[in-house]
């Protein structure tokens, strides 16, 4: 076999030869004895693990290695994704930054509220008061929403609807509404389908302490280019409603049902805490359910937190808060300091390897993606099948509870989803990027007396890996 060679793929050092080896190099069989062969299989090895042959993130290491203990602190999470996100934000050209469109639309025969726009420019200075603290807390700094302001003043967009207030707008004319602001935005040269639009709607009725309210309140399809939703407007809902009334006022409420009591900073904790939730649709972010160690915090925003918003103002328990998985799709969102031109390209996302065990009352996933626009984190949002529902789609994701995972230089992530429960369950594996895109892999597993079937986990990544065609 003198002439036979064997082709290096990963520079060795061989103590018999006393030289590294180069990748490349051809050695004659004859030259080859165990020891050297001992070496030259850890070669190969790690020869395969670069060409991506072996599977599990496991299966490609940095040099020097990661150093995983950034995951186990939420602070040293944050310090390492913000840092990614400002490297990323600093090649962008200087371009202005992307603000939220406020929209007031009432219909033709009716002038917009009471005070509406003092009210509304209190309103969302608050948001951005939530946000900004939300956020530091979560150590990304004072970052928050950009809202448009004109004069010192939030800008309301004014619509004025085709028709009058005859039963012609109701809680179901979301499509109706959109259309008619749609139309008047572009009149305006605004493209509707490249913003991010809130709709405050004067669709309610006050006389005295009885409200009648009869508006779309909801969010809509949304990405980080682009989302709509609706909240409605009442003459009795302010920020200064938020706090203790010494007047010991009680409204009379009707929206779905029959006129229920209201104390006055209830009814403003419900009202806000819908517009700031249904706003976090309009921007992307899905429900989810605080962790056990989260909810020391009080309720989270994109849970129950719409029926929580500032009730700490008043000593009534505490309020509503950001889980780390919405303030870091928020982070990366173009309305949070991103700018117009960051979230125009398109983004393919691969996963080039993915695994999942089971270990200590924990899933563990680990894997590796390549995508096009870089990626900052990966969230895992563990959702459990109610009994009655079926699948996991909109309004049924309330429990979902979630995990994050930081990546390392070559794309590597680990999450630990704990707090398992019994029962059907879908884990969305969410990559969010640098420019507020995100891409979603869908994995099932079950868990019953405590024993938890990673089989149709196992059957769906080999759907979700990339070919060796495609890497």
């Amino acid at each position: 076999m003198d002439d036979a060679f064997l082709f290096i793929c990963q520079t060795s050092r061989h103590p018999a030869f006393g030289l590294a080896i180069p990748i490349g190099s051809f050695i004659p069989f004859g030259m080859l004895n165990a020891s050297f062969l001992s070496v030259l299989s850890l070669s190969l090895l790690a020869c395969l693990a670069n060409s991506g042959v072996l599977r599990g993130s496991d299966a490609l290491q940095t040099d020097p290695p990661f150093d995983w203990s950034v995951n186990q602190h939420q602070a040293k999470q944050a310090k390492w994704i913000l840092g990614a996100l400002k490297d990323w934000r600093k090649t962008l050209p200087s371009s202005p930054h992307k603000a939220l469109r406020v929209v007031y639309f009432h219909p033709s025969d009716r002038p917009p509220l009471k005070n509406y726009l003092e009210r509304w420019d209190a309103i969302m200075s608050d948001m951005q008061d939530f946000y900004r603290s939300e956020m530091e807390y979560l150590n990304y700094g004072k970052v928050t929403i950009t809202l448009e302001r004109e004069n010192g003043k939030l800008k309301l967009h004014q619509v004025r609807g085709k028709s009058k207030d005859d039963g012609s707008y109701t809680y179901k004319s979301g499509g109706k509404i959109r259309e008619e602001v749609f139309a008047s935005l572009k009149k305006k040269g605004i493209d509707p389908n490249r913003e991010t639009i809130l709709i405050v709607c004067g669709l309610s009725k006050t006389e005295g302490k009885k409200v009648t309210i009869y508006s779309p309140y909801y969010g809509m399809g949304a990405n980080h280019n682009r989302g709509i939703c609706f909240t409605a407007d009442m003459e009795w809902l302010s920020v200064e409603g938020l706090k203790p009334d010494p007047s010991k006022t009680i409204l009379q409420v009707k929206e779905h049902r029959d006129y229920e009591p209201f104390t006055l900073a209830r009814f403003n904790t419900i009202y806000l805490g819908g517009a700031i939730h249904d706003l976090g649709h309009g921007l992307s972010l899905p429900h989810n359910l605080a962790t056990k160690s989260e909810a020391l915090r009080g309720t989270a925003l994109m849970g129950a937190g719409n029926y929580t918003y500032r009730k700490e103002w008043r000593q009534k328990g505490k309020g509503s808060f950001l889980t780390h998985a919405s303030a870091v799709r928020l982070l990366a969102h173009p309305l949070f300091g991103g700018t117009i031109d960051g979230s125009a390209t398109p983004n393919e996302v691969d996963y080039l390897d993915l695994n999942a065990t089971h270990e200590k009352d924990s899933i563990h996933i680990r894997g590796r993606i390549r995508s096009s626009i870089p990626a900052l984190a990966m969230i895992a949002y563990n959702d459990r099948e109610n009994k009655g529902q079926r699948g996991y789609g909109v309004n049924q994701d309330y429990d979902a509870t979630t995990w994050v995972s930081v990546l390392s230089p070559k794309n590597e992530f680990r999450i630990r989803i704990g707090e398992l429960r019994e029962g059907n369950h879908e884990i969305r594996l969410v990559s969010v990027h640098t420019d507020g895109s995100t891409s979603t892999k869908r994995l099932h597993y079950s868990r019953a007396e405590g024993n938890t079937d990673l089989q149709k986990i196992s059957k769906q990544i080999d759907n979700i890996i990339a070919k060796p065609s495609d890497r």
